[in-house]
């Protein structure tokens, strides 16, 4: 379950993607390994997010 932080930052990463950006976004998945949210996103699938549990956007 992502923490509230990682829901923020995934909701601010998700309005930059496709309201400024005009990106679809395909996935959104928590990495089992680190417990960091992953987002794949871009036209080619070529954008790769992860949001940490301190919220920051790498």
């Amino acid at each position: 379950m992502p923490t509230d932080t990682q829901l923020k930052g995934l909701y601010r990463l998700s309005y930059w993607l496709t309201y400024i950006m005009l990106q679809p976004i395909h996935l959104v998945c928590i990495d089992d390994r680190t417990n960091n949210l992953y987002v794949l996103a871009g036209n080619m699938e070529n954008l790769e997010f992860q949001i940490t549990q301190s919220g920051e956007v790498a």
